[in-house]
């Protein structure tokens, strides 16, 4: 079936994804991708001539697809009123495909509910920016990790939040607020392989 809003009459590549078509301009996808510019190299055709057959996109759900259409194709430029979820999708496959001005927006304008999915959106997609303000604050926060979210992150920060965490809450050594940062930086650089009570 053709997408209602994003099958245009002068578009000249189409896409098949999940089952919907979408008929659009090329020019943006190989503007701003360097998958889709490679992709279009390789197939040898002009930026104004369309493309005669269909690309099947097959791992991609539209619901993403049409996210990162939205802020290809904006209704209002001053602002991309898209929620949480759009967002993610945005992020997904900007990053995948190499879209880096779409992919900084998409950092720029989303906000993750919880310091916990800040950070496992910032090992997914290597916002290395959000990594030690999200590991500072689930460290402070009064509850611990819990199965489903410690299920969501690899065991080494697993192990590295658990263990600042027993730091600050030892009865033995008491840490002012200020210097979780260093604890977590110490966790981080260690690697957890040293007592970290000594380097404080």
């Amino acid at each position: 079936m053709r997408h209602d809003a994003y099958f245009f009459k002068d578009g000249n590549v189409t896409f098949l994804v999940d089952g919907t078509m979408y008929c659009v301009h090329r020019y943006f996808f190989s503007r701003d991708s360097v998958y889709f510019s490679t992709r279009f190299a390789q197939l040898g055709v002009c930026d104004h001539e369309a493309l005669s057959t269909t690309i099947s996109i097959g791992d991609v759900e539209h619901k993403d697809f049409e996210a990162l259409l939205s802020v290809l194709y904006p209704a209002n430029f001053e602002a991309h009123e898209l929620s949480y979820e759009q967002w993610k999708s945005v992020l997904h496959l900007s990053t995948r495909w190499g879209f880096a001005s779409r992919r900084k927006l998409a950092i720029k304008s989303i906000e993750p509910p919880t310091p916990h999915d800040q950070f496992v959106l910032a090992r997914t997609y290597s916002v290395d920016l959000w990594v030690l303000p999200a590991l500072i604050t689930l460290c402070e926060r009064p509850l611990p990790l819990s199965l489903g979210e410690a299920r969501q992150m690899n065991m080494e920060d697993v192990i590295l939040v658990a263990t600042v965490r027993e730091e600050i809450r030892s009865g033995a050594l008491r840490v002012d607020a200020a210097n979780i940062r260093h604890l977590v930086e110490v966790a981080q650089a260690g690697k957890l392989s040293r007592p970290m009570g000594n380097d404080i």
